[in-house]
């Protein structure tokens, strides 16, 4: 685990003001040590009886297969059949899972492959993780279930060899969106598919300095703003304040927040299916505008020691109300009370906080187990699984966060997290009013955002400096982008 949020915090330079964010649909348990990480299948037979191993079957022939047109069907309650489940790091939810799903479908096995590597061949054995699997997926051979948090998952998207979990829940009985976060689920649509799962989510917003904004007097709500109200808002409450707090939000660069304001409008840029890219456009050029604006208009620093905001990511309940109280320990005279607030929103039409998916699994496509492998991919995200009280990240499952979060208010409090420091043994109580404030941000989540940075966020922020080092106009920015992006998506 310690590996996987290192990947996650790697990855957060990214994340300048989280809003919404990336539509890319998106956007592990071994026990062979297999450092290309990616399984190999074929037609094989155990010599025990007509064992089907991950066999992969043309894609024409997937729809009749299943009985059922557009799902797979039920899976097979007799015949002995083998579901690889390929992963770069090991996971024990995942091993659990597998112990409990066999235990249940006797004549089913999960073989789980990920990657045996250390801090030291980290990069190298996921960069081979990176190739190896994607060759196999485009050769035929690739596993049946992929974890895609590492994988570029625009490119099998692109080629169409994840299968379209929408279509295969629309036609399963047995599947109720209601029972998840449904709000979750069609946030990850890419182009009206979906292709890929997360066993969790975390969400994004803004932590205010409540008794700085209350003393400013100014009123808001955060449930409707976009970023032109939050100018106008911000400039309201600093207005003559000193000079550690005049700034409303801090810590960011112009060239990473443009990033993450076309990862909030993903499909307005990008459409993966198609391969296509829309950078020349009026949508674009504001966009570099409005960010232009917020740094001249003083609303964003680089150098603000005490803003009236932070951006902050919310990993679980226990997460959010660490993150709350700390503020309210800090020594030195600069202690404050803390409110979790909705980010600006660069679509008023369509108002909503942002999330990441964790642990994002996709289903070949060409798998010829689909039906098994879609049956344990519901089993990961049933209750049973995603009540467990260790898990990362808040659970698809709506049950499952329920029991976390009820569990949390009977036990009243929760203690620091921090070794050391002014907060060490610090006890933050916890209410319903708590929850009931996190649920807001829980349902409203509508916007994905990357797990991790890619191709397309590089070549955004490399260009985009230009712009705002007064070196190139914004239309000579965004035809820059458009040729390299569009280069990228056909490459």
């Amino acid at each position: 685990m310690k590996k996987v949020m290192l990947v996650i915090f790697a990855a957060m330079f990214v994340l300048t003001l989280s809003a919404c964010s990336a539509g890319t649909g998106n956007h592990t348990g071994s026990a062979n040590g297999n450092n290309g990480g990616a399984s190999s299948t074929g037609n094989s037979n155990d010599a025990g009886g007509g064992e089907v191993k991950s066999a992969q079957q043309p894609t024409d022939q997937l729809a009749s297969s299943s009985g059922q047109p557009g799902g797979p069907g039920a899976p097979s309650t007799t015949e002995k059949k083998t579901v690889v489940f390929s992963t770069f790091f090991p996971s024990d939810y995942f091993k659990e899972a597998k112990k409990k799903y066999e235990a249940k479908h006797p004549n089913i096995t999960i073989e789980l492959k990920s990657v045996e590597t250390d801090d030291a061949h980290s990069e190298e054995n996921l960069e081979k993780f990176v190739k190896t699997t994607g060759t196999a997926m485009l050769s035929g051979q690739g596993p049946d279930l992929i974890e895609m948090d590492q994988l570029p998952s625009g490119d099998y998207v692109k080629r169409k060899m994840l299968a379209n979990l929408g279509d295969i829940m629309d036609h399963d009985p047995d599947f109720t969106k209601e029972q998840y976060f449904i709000n979750i689920l069609n946030g990850m649509k890419v182009n009206g598919g979906m292709y890929g799962l997360p066993i969790g989510f975390f969400i994004y917003g803004l932590v205010g300095d409540e008794d700085a904004i209350k003393k400013s007097g100014v009123t808001f709500d955060d449930r409707k703003w976009n970023w032109e109200q939050f100018i106008k808002t911000a400039k309201a409450m600093t207005k003559g304040a000193d000079k550690d707090h005049q700034y409303a939000l801090g810590r960011s660069m112009p060239e990473y927040m443009t990033t993450q304001f076309v990862n909030e409008r993903y499909a307005t840029f990008i459409n993966q299916e198609q391969g296509t890219a829309n950078f020349v456009s009026s949508d674009f050029t504001g966009l570099l505008q409005q960010v232009k604006t917020l740094f001249d208009e003083k609303v964003v620093g680089t150098d603000a020691r005490f803003p009236l905001f932070s951006t902050a990511q919310i990993n679980s309940p226990t997460d959010y109300i660490r993150e709350l109280r700390m503020s309210e320990f800090i020594p030195g005279g600069n202690a404050y009370t803390s409110k979790l607030y909705l980010s600006p929103n660069v679509d008023p039409q369509h108002p909503g906080g942002s999330f990441r998916t964790y642990q994002t699994i996709g289903l070949n496509e060409r798998s010829a187990v689909k039906a098994e492998a879609w049956d344990f991919l519901k089993f990961l995200l049933s209750e049973e699984m995603q009540s467990k009280p260790d898990g990362t990240g808040f659970p698809l499952n709506k049950a499952a966060y329920v029991k976390k979060a009820q569990a949390l208010i009977q036990k009243g409090s929760i203690l620091s997290d921090q070794p050391i420091g002014p907060m060490k043994g610090k006890s933050f109580k916890i209410t319903q009013q708590d929850i009931d404030d996190l649920d807001k941000f829980l349902n409203g989540a509508t916007y994905p955002l990357q797990f991790k940075p890619s191709k397309i966020d590089e070549i955004i922020t490399a260009e985009a400096q230009g712009f705002f080092t007064g070196q190139k106009s914004a239309d000579e920015v965004a035809k820059l982008i458009q040729n390299r992006v569009t280069t990228y998506l056909n490459e």
